[in-house]
């Protein structure tokens, strides 16, 4: 959703405008259509998708869902990497998977889309709310 949060709103109103659904549709639909098209060599294709998506989020947030706070922008941001991982884990942990650096990364990546969206949404944007409501919120 990434709409301005208001003060009116209730709490699970709050915390949907922290959910970037949009965004994440978008970049399942495009991960989708990649591994369509690309099959087993879709994963370079995927996470630049995701890299250039997640470039483009201050300003989608900013012009398309008029969210004027930098700290919700941020969030949610933060947020669409988070779902982005969990997406995207296989294609994200081939790709990094084969840079000589990297070549360890496949477990971590596949951990972490596993265990960070459950906390992310249950836990980090309820402690976000928390900290931040009240400086989020949209004063028009």
């Amino acid at each position: 959703m990434g709409a301005p949060i208001r003060k009116e709103d209730s709490n699970q109103e709050k915390i949907a405008k922290l959910l970037p659904a949009d965004l994440t549709a978008a970049f399942l639909s495009a991960k989708a259509s990649l591994t369509t098209a690309y099959g087993d060599t879709a994963s370079g294709y995927v996470f630049w998708t995701f890299i250039a998506m997640l470039a483009l989020c201050p300003f989608y947030f900013l012009y398309v869902n008029k969210v004027e706070n930098r700290i919700q922008i941020g969030f949610l941001s933060a947020t669409f990497f988070v779902f982005a991982l969990s997406i995207a884990d296989k294609q994200f942990s081939a790709y990094l998977s084969s840079f000589w650096f990297l070549a360890s990364s496949g477990i971590f990546v596949d951990v972490a889309a596993i265990v960070v969206p459950i906390l992310w949404v249950f836990i980090v944007s309820r402690i976000f709310l928390e900290a931040f409501g009240s400086k989020v919120e949209h004063k028009r």
